[in-house]
Order: structure tokens, then C-alpha cells, then sequence
């Protein structure tokens, strides 16, 4: 079993197993383990996407994976939705529907260069995080889309994206704290609320996950 094959299944059996989550919908791709992937990373390599090592060992052989879970706790109210793509079938993954958007043309030129990496639409926010593959760049540029259709770049690569999905459980907006914004402000008011709630129960929630640098990202976000 590839490493983050057995660390992504096994944070959905975190989710599955917690008193907390209550799992509203779990769904795993096509694909199986014991896959070897060499033969996909020599085609993207062809295509022009040389992947890093880093990123090569994120490698997991189903096209995706998906959680949607709501907390058990309604004083506590938090969602965690997330349907991540394999490498592979991220790049494949286009965005849609561009022009039933009022993006700007100059938002289009980017947008059009995006492909899915994380769809949380099935909870109803809307939200996408998307890899932005560009020829010869070994590794893609991680940007996310929120459900007011703006975009915002992410600062980490698609390795550290599974590394904190698989810590935050797919918790809506957890993405906002590797981004350049100012959590303080009122329009990030309820996503806010979402973080610190996150961050207070999950430790306890989740001992085997360290959870500190996050709360230094939330913090320096304010």
C-alpha cells in the first residue's frame, strides 16, 4: 500500500470512528492498491509536468477519494467536506462553466489553467481547491476558490495539501491559513468561528495530530 494511500484511508476511518463526525456521505474512486505509478509520472513528464519527488511520493492509486460530515455537537457546529484527486486525475480535471460566472477575462486566463484538486461542493459550500499545471514547472501552484467565486493563491504544494487535509479532516476553509488574508476581516466572520472551533476540539478529538502550527497560522492571520 502507498504511504498516502494508507494515511488518507486511515483519516477517514479517524472521521468514521469519532464521536464527533457524524459521516453524511463517504465515497472511495476507481483504482487499487499496489498500483505502480511510475508509468503515469512518465506520461505527465512527456506532457510537460516533470513532477518532484516530494510530490511523486504523495502518490495514491484511487482517482479520488470523499468524505462529507457534519459534527454530532450542535453547540459545536462544524462541516468537513473534501473529494480529493489523485495526481493523475487531477490534471485531467478542468474547471466548467466558466462564463455562467461574472469573472473578469483577465480571472479567465487563469481560471482556464486550473484543474480540481478538491471538490467540497457536496456539503453546499461551493468551495474548490484547484493545481494550476503549467509546462516544465515540476510543481503546480495550489489555488483555492471559495463559494463568493474569488480565488486566492495557496502557500503550499499538493504534498502539503494531503498532509493537512488528512490533519483537518476536510473542515470548510481550512485552506484560508496558508493564504494571504486577513482572517479578522468581517467577510471571513463565520469561517473564523470554524477555525477556532476546529482548533479547540480537534486536539483533544485527534491527539496523534499535532495541531500547534496550524493555531500559529490561524494567529498570524489576525
Amino acid at each position: 500500500m502507498h504511504p498516502y494511500e494508507s494515511r488518507l484511508l486511515h483519516a477517514i476511518d479517524e472521521i468514521r470512528e469519532s464521536p464527533f463526525c457524524d459521516v453524511m456521505y463517504e465515497e472511495i474512486g476507481p483504482g487499487g492498491t499496489g498500483r505502480n505509478p511510475a508509468g503515469i509520472f512518465e506520461l505527465m513528464a512527456r506532457d510537460g509536468f516533470p513532477l518532484t519527488e516530494k510530490i511523486k511520493e504523495a502518490y495514491f492509486p484511487y482517482r479520488f477519494m470523499s468524505v462529507h460530515w457534519n459534527s454530532t455537537d450542535p453547540e459545536l457546529p462544524l462541516v468537513g467536506d473534501f473529494k480529493v484527486m489523485n495526481i493523475s486525475a487531477s490534471s485531467e480535471e478542468g474547471l466548467r462553466n466558466l462564463d455562467d460566472h461574472a469573472w473578469y477575462e483577465s480571472d479567465k486566463a487563469l481560471l482556464s489553467e486550473l484543474s480540481i484538486l478538491d471538490d467540497a461542493s457536496r456539503g453546499g459550500s461551493g468551495q474548490l481547491t484547484t493545481m494550476r499545471f503549467l509546462p516544465g514547472v515540476s510543481s503546480p501552484e495550489i489555488w483555492y476558490l471559495d463559494r463568493f467565486h474569488t480565488f486566492v493563491k495557496l502557500d503550499m504544494d499538493y504534498r502539503d495539501y494531503l498532509d493537512n487535509l488528512i490533519i483537518t479532516k476536510g473542515v470548510i476553509g481550512w485552506q484560508y491559513l496558508f493564504a494571504d488574508v486577513s482572517l479578522g476581516a468581517d467577510e471571513f466572520g463565520n469561517t473564523l468561528d470554524d477555525l477556532r472551533t476546529m482548533l479547540r476540539v480537534f486536539p483533544e478529538e485527534f491527539p496523534n495530530h499535532d495541531y500547534a502550527p496550524l493555531l500559529e497560522r490561524l494567529e498570524a492571520r489576525l
